[in-house]
């Protein structure tokens, strides 16, 4: 698998800027971690978290307690419950992606002021195709529309698939969301086409400050990701310890 290490914003724009068109979809994370849905993970000793029935009853529990907050008469199907689920920290077999590289490379970098000076830790950006692993997965390439399409082509798949929902809360809609439908529990990254349809793009913690201020000179903000009243807060303070980072930097030169 194709895997490149960037530091600094304009690397990481020069690099998508040279992939082919159909890898639409990324995801950026603070750490390393396998590409597996919170729902199929294991713990320290490998054994997995959930089983199935724990997970179904999950999302059975989630329906009868969100009534007051949810027009359950505006989820057509299982997997539409899965995507709003899923958005609100319920563990469940999705693994989001966006069609915004800029928001996956905010959410990789946005702790970064968090990270001590001696971090040699590494984030990360999964870059996918999704074309080609649907092809693989249901032998068809384009993504499933759960909402409005056929959704029996996702039963007892094999492999991963793409698939997308109506944007049902304004989070999705501001992360240009989408997921990733897994039945197995084998990680992206290790499925046999992964060479065909992933890339990996490596951010050190130690590039993540300048980064993110990159960012945030080009008008990237939390709102607009985290469409909520306490994401004004962190903006407010991503402002200031921004302003102090520069400010640090031209004391250096």
């Amino acid at each position: 698998m194709e895997s490149i290490t960037v530091n600094s914003l304009e690397e990481y724009i020069e690099y998508i800027d040279k992939l082919p068109p159909d890898y639409t979809l990324s995801r950026g994370q603070e750490k390393d971690f396998s590409l597996l849905p919170s729902a199929m993970r294991c713990d320290e000793d490998g054994m997995k978290l959930y089983s199935k029935s724990l997970r179904k009853s999950f999302i059975e529990d989630f329906k009868i307690n969100s009534a007051q907050y949810v027009d359950s008469s505006a989820m057509t199907n299982e997997y539409e419950w899965l995507v709003y689920a899923q958005h609100f920290g319920v563990p469940t077999c999705l693994l989001d992606f966006t069609y915004s590289h800029l928001v996956s490379v905010m959410f990789a970098v946005e702790n970064a002021f968090k990270y001590e000076e001696d971090d040699e830790e590494n984030s990360v950006i999964w870059i996918l195709n999704p074309n080609k692993l649907n092809q693989m997965s249901i032998k068809r390439s384009e993504i499933v529309n759960v909402s409005y399409g056929d959704n029996k082509c996702l039963a007892d798949i094999e492999y991963p698939c793409a698939i997308t929902a109506k944007k049902s809360n304004p989070r999705i809609a501001a992360q240009n969301g989408l997921f990733v439908y897994f039945n197995e529990d084998k990680p992206l990254e290790e499925i046999e086409i992964a060479n065909d349809c992933l890339k990996k793009i490596i951010i050190p913690h130690s590039c993540g400050k300048k980064i993110l201020k990159s960012l945030f000179v080009m008008g990237m903000r939390f709102v607009d990701i985290y469409p909520e009243l306490s994401s004004i807060s962190k903006d407010i303070l991503l402002k200031n310890k921004i302003r102090e980072f520069y400010n640090m930097e031209e004391n250096n030169e």
